[in-house]
């Protein structure tokens, strides 16, 4: 029988990190040993209700459910993908925005909304972003078009939100950086992602999380998004 996992409190350790992944670490060692480290660096910790626990893959948004023993409860069927190529589509060649032709309110409203630490780290996601799925269903106009953390709080140091100040829905736009993605952070920035994550959903926002990856891959997202969006919210 696995430990319930309670919260970490204000400090979150490597123990209570190594008891909260005991269920997915055992069975991917058991099941998937090769893989096992791929897989494990696209999962998220979502807790542990009911003596579950709770697993989501970053990507596909898709869980599995695992019971105190160690047996899985349920599993959706991307939850434990970790390769990209066949589930996102033809790959695109988005090697830097001068090489992308963008429409002339996205490269203004880029050049008078990112600060430069910003746009280094997400310019080219945030371009191909605005251009290919958010400019066509606002008809290219930003400026309601805000960038930070839509809720009161502390901005975290490896996410970028952009969110639509008056739009009809509440919807928010997570760029997820590689240091979440691949676990760089260290674990409190990693635990800090987790309790935004929630605390977002919580207060009614549709949250969009993207990444590099998915931009490369955009067909999905571009027929995908709208059907998103039209489940968010109104605003009130």
């Amino acid at each position: 029988m696995y430990e319930i996992v309670k919260s970490p409190g204000k400090k979150v350790t490597q123990k209570w990190l190594d008891k909260a992944f005991a269920p997915l670490s055992d069975y991917l060692g058991r099941e998937y040993p090769e893989e096992k480290d791929k897989i494990m660096s696209y999962l998220m910790f979502m807790g542990n209700e009911e003596g579950k626990f709770h697993y989501k893959n970053s990507v596909t948004r898709a869980y599995i459910v695992f019971d105190q023993g160690g047996r899985v409860v349920s599993r959706c069927d991307e939850a434990l993908q970790y390769q990209f190529d066949e589930w996102f589509g033809p790959r695109g060649e988005y090697k830097s925005l001068q090489d992308y032709r963008l429409h002339p309110n996205v490269t203004r409203w880029i050049e008078r909304n990112l600060s430069k630490a910003a746009f280094a780290k997400y310019g080219l996601e945030v371009g191909v972003f605005l251009q290919e799925l958010w400019g066509p269903m606002v008809n290219y106009d930003f400026s309601d078009l805000k960038v930070g953390y839509p809720l009161r709080g502390p901005r975290l140091p490896y996410c970028l939100y952009l969110y639509p100040a008056e739009y009809r829905s509440l919807v928010a736009f997570q760029f997820i950086g590689d240091e979440i993605v691949e676990r760089k952070c260290t674990i409190q920035q990693y635990y800090d992602f987790l309790n935004c994550e929630r605390e977002i959903t919580f207060a009614g926002w549709q949250r969009v999380d993207i990444i590099h990856e998915m931009l490369e891959h955009i067909s999905p997202l571009r027929r995908d998004l709208p059907l998103v969006i039209r489940h968010a919210c109104h605003r009130m």
